[in-house]
């Protein structure tokens, strides 16, 4: 039987956090966004933890959507992909996509499980070419109260949840990741492999991991 392993997206497979680059982007195409977002901000650094993330995130995907249509959400999409992967050779972290295409050769079923939106994500893999994976699992958004919704925010150990949807159960082979967000991931893994952590998730990691590999491009 192949093996299962595992790939975060940002900051493990590409450099930089595509969700928030979009959204940065639709806000400051108006003022009264840029200053609702500002002045929601200090209310909403208490939800930053992994366990209830997606208050922000909610918030601030309504933010930059309400208002608009769906063309306009994909034109926004189309627009940021091309920009974000102009430059796809330093946009990838070469070291964590070597890896992946190892494990392609030798068999494994391989699934990229990210925070970002399922499609956003997909879109900036094609415009890398990213090799085929067994799938890119990620958030799901829909619309609502006049502007777009998370459905399902795929963070920290919604991760798990999702890959269950698919038949894709723990113990896991291997999992990639750059953020402690993810150790509910690791910890279902019999290898964890660190990409290019920050010092601070590099300090969570070595207090949560028995044991863990860390590469750096």
């Amino acid at each position: 039987m192949s093996r299962v392993v595992l790939f975060d997206f940002d900051g493990t497979l590409i450099r930089g956090d595509c969700v928030s680059g979009l959204l940065r982007r639709l806000l400051s195409t108006s003022r009264w966004r840029r200053a609702l977002a500002l002045l929601a901000m200090p209310l909403l650094l208490g939800f930053m933890w992994w366990r209830t993330a997606r208050l922000p995130a909610m918030f601030f995907l309504w933010l930059a959507m309400v208002g608009r249509s769906e063309a306009e959400y994909q034109q926004a999409c189309a627009a940021f992909v091309a920009d974000f992967t102009r430059d796809p050779q330093r946009r990838v972290i070469q070291v964590a996509m070597q890896r992946l295409r190892a494990h392609l050769a030798a068999g494994d079923r391989v699934y990229i499980v990210t925070a970002a939106n399922e499609s956003l994500a997909t879109a900036i893999w094609a415009a890398i070419d990213g090799p085929p994976v067994s799938a890119i699992i990620g958030s799901q958004i829909r619309r609502g109260f006049a502007g777009w919704l998370w459905v399902f925010h795929c963070f920290g150990p919604r991760k798990l949840w999702a890959l269950a949807q698919v038949g894709v159960l723990p113990p896991f082979a291997v999992a990639y990741s750059d953020s402690s967000k993810d150790l509910p991931m690791l910890l279902a893994a019999h290898q964890r492999v660190l990409v290019e952590p920050s010092a601070r998730s590099l300090r969570r990691f070595r207090r949560a991991l028995p044991e863990f590999e860390l590469i750096r491009d």
